[in-house]
């Protein structure tokens, strides 16, 4: 059972829990030209298909996704996630990062996975997290590296970067 998280703040931005009425929004960011071609499965995704994935996601206890809004207007800005989230390792998989269109190069999504790392070790005690980015990514990349992920390997055009983290994020 998914446990219900509050919603918090970092900076200029809130994260709250991914509600069903997010995902008309959700899917157009997800299904975007440029955005959906760095996701492993860049189709088009249909409703059918996203409101699918969100029931699987409501079952699972080590999956959270959350919805980066502005503190000030409350609009949307964002999504951000950890997932594959393993207590006995101290360690999670964060991803599934879109960004509203015009709030694009805003550094907003920067400060949300400041905050979704903060998040992660302060509430679920995890030591550090890692993602997987296509090598031709290199926005993304160079974005995570400023972040502190350390590039650990290169599989079929992923890379796997890691990070450590702690209170001091």
């Amino acid at each position: 059972m998914k446990q219900i998280y509050p919603p918090f703040t970092s900076g200029s931005i809130r994260l709250r829990l991914l509600e069903e009425s997010d995902l008309p929004v959700t899917l157009e960011w997800r299904n975007r030209d440029g955005a959906r071609q760095h996701f492993k499965t860049s189709d088009v995704l249909t409703w059918a298909q996203h409101y699918q994935w969100f029931g699987r996601y409501q079952a699972k206890a080590d999956d959270i996704v959350f919805m980066v809004e502005d503190l000030a207007t409350r609009k949307r800005v964002g999504q951000v996630a950890i997932y594959s989230i393993d207590p006995a390792s101290g360690r999670a998989e964060v991803g599934r990062f879109v960004v509203a269109p015009e709030f694009a190069g805003q550094g907003r999504m920067r400060e949300a996975i400041v905050a979704l790392m903060r998040f992660a070790a302060n509430q679920l005690s995890l030591s550090s997290v890692y993602l997987e980015v296509f090598e031709t990514n290199l926005r993304a990349r160079r974005l995570y590296r400023t972040l502190g992920f350390v590039e650990q390997t290169a599989i079929d055009g992923l890379v796997i970067m890691e990070r450590n983290i702690d209170d001091h994020i």
